[in-house]
């Protein structure tokens, strides 16, 4: 389902990006780790944690000053443990990206051939596209996804692209022989494109994060906003500023 943005509370939308942040790092954080992760300012994610805390989904540690996952938090299917590694060392890019471009920049990981939002860092504009750390999407219908698959070998990518492919929006590309030219077109580029295809109103450009001496990618950076802010153009732009970002992200393999 796609939500009308225009009743999208802010205050509420950045609580729990400071929520999902806390999620993600399985540990405590603190108020300046917090307001970084999620481009805040200092003022505003204290206030956000204070609220949290008086709803008892966050946790204060007075004698480390540090915020913790409250008693009202349930947390399942939790992330692999290489993914905190692969936060830690692209979080200055995707820091750097968002003040760039201002739009919402995601980071995923492979995983039973779906891709996993392990970290994000949100745009300040009240009209943006984000998705929540732990989601799962298709491989195929998301620009992360399809960033994974045009690394792999011709027959790693036959074997890993499913014959029936299910539609997310009108626009999703479920015709095998098509998708295949578009991973083609992506891997020419260096960048893939979701034009539409996981969530109606939203655009996004990925890249994906590879292992040196290594031709699979660990992981996939992005850009995601709504579409009348991501021409085409603009696009190109985001594709190619994140194709040289990724190629600088240097993940070893011996630490997964």
């Amino acid at each position: 389902m796609t939500l009308d943005r225009r009743y999208v509370v802010t205050p509420v939308h950045k609580s729990m990006q400071l929520l999902d942040a806390l999620v993600a790092s399985k540990g405590p954080m603190t108020l300046s780790d917090l307001a970084s992760c999620t481009a805040l300012p200092k003022t505003t994610a204290f206030r956000y944690l204070y609220t949290l805390r008086a709803s008892g989904f966050v946790g204060f540690d007075e004698r480390t000053e540090r915020y913790v996952i409250g008693p009202r938090v349930a947390v399942s299917r939790p992330l692999p443990a290489y993914a905190e590694r692969i936060r830690e060392i692209a979080q200055p890019a995707m820091l750097r990206l968002q003040r760039q471009f201002n739009e919402t920049v995601n980071l995923g990981i492979p995983e039973n051939g779906e891709i996993v939002y392990i970290d994000m860092v949100g745009s300040s504009r009240l009209l943006h596209a984000e998705a929540m750390i732990g989601k799962r999407d298709p491989l195929h219908s998301t620009a992360l996804g399809k960033a994974i698959l045009l690394t792999l070998g011709e027959t790693e990518l036959d074997r890993t692209v499913p014959r029936r492919m299910t539609a997310r929006t009108p626009h999703t590309i479920t015709n095998r022989d098509r998708f295949m030219d578009e991973i083609a077109r992506s891997a020419e580029r260096n960048y893939a494109l979701d034009m539409e295809e996981n969530e109606l109103g939203a655009r996004c450009v990925a890249a994906a994060i590879c292992e040196p001496g290594h031709g699979g990618a660990v992981a996939a950076i992005s850009i995601s906003g709504p579409t009348p802010l991501m021409p085409l153009e603009t696009l190109t732009r985001m594709g190619r500023e994140l194709a040289r970002t990724a190629g600088s992200i240097q993940i070893d393999r011996a630490m997964r």
